[in-house]
């Protein structure tokens, strides 16, 4: 065991994209939604400038960022980003099956729900996320998504045999329901996402000052496991930028790495 940490002292666990830090209880006042952040020239990249809090004016840093890591606002942004361009993939989709039935040309468009650009996100990103009302979301998206796909290879058929009325009719009716089903699918996901991914500032108190890290979540108020300590040297073998922290214990139960910060220098 470390020989400078009492086992039985109370740690806050903060998650920072997959990786985990440590600072003591005693050091944390309040955690809070991040909001109201005005930015100060000058400062490090990785300092998002100041907020009010409790009638005081404190600084405050972006983990993710002081690690050279996406902000988890730029990373929220992007997933929206997505999710409207693979909405209008769609939309476009549609508006170019009804231009071939008006113009009585062949529709080149992808008909296989899992070609589509959407689809090939759908199909790697589902399995992989561990938001379970998110993916419960998404689930929702494989009925609508397929008969949209298929009615091209039907509203094809119609044209072959001259029922131009009846294969607009049918697009008109995928776009009227199962396309209109999908739109307020991707706006429930991109609002979903945003809720599920706020940004997180816990107000610590340290050398006679109070300032706010910016984290993804707080997992635990606990002790750590030290049997196992190793400081940043022994971890990398180098002498990397990492003075900000101390070393490596472990969190109990699940024995994950953590890394313990000496948040005073995060700030230097």
């Amino acid at each position: 065991m470390s020989q400078i940490f009492d086992a039985t002292s109370l740690w806050a666990v903060l998650r920072v994209q997959d990786e985990f830090f440590a600072t003591p209880c005693e050091q944390v006042r309040s955690i809070i939604a991040l909001t109201g952040v005005t930015p100060v020239p000058y400062l490090p990249e990785y300092m998002r400038g100041v907020i009010h809090h409790q009638g005081q004016v404190i600084h405050v840093l972006e983990m993710r960022s002081r690690l050279g890591l996406k902000s988890l606002s730029t990373e929220v942004d992007e997933f929206v980003e997505l999710m409207n361009a693979r909405e209008q993939d769609h939309v476009h989709w549609i508006d170019t099956l009804t231009e071939s039935v008006e113009e009585k040309k062949k529709f080149t468009l992808t008909t296989d729900p899992h070609r589509c650009k959407f689809g090939q996100w759908y199909d790697h990103f589902l399995p992989k996320t561990e938001d379970v009302l998110l993916k419960s979301l998404l689930e929702k998206f494989d009925k609508p998504h397929q008969n949209v796909h298929s009615v091209a290879i039907q509203v094809e058929q119609l044209q072959y045999e001259g029922h131009y009325t009846e294969a607009f009719a049918l697009i008109q009716d995928r776009k009227d329901h199962e396309l209109r089903i999908m739109r307020s699918l991707f706006n429930d996901v991109k609002q979903t996402y945003r809720n599920h991914n706020r940004e997180i500032a816990v107000v610590l108190e340290f050398n006679n000052r109070l300032a706010a890290l910016v984290i993804d979540e707080v997992i635990a108020i606990e002790p750590l496991l030290w049997d196992n300590w190793q400081t940043m040297e022994e971890v990398t073998g180098s002498h990397i930028d990492n003075n900000y922290m101390l070393g490596v214990a472990e969190i109990p139960e699940k024995e994950l790495p953590v890394v313990v910060l000496d948040v005073s220098k995060c700030f230097a």
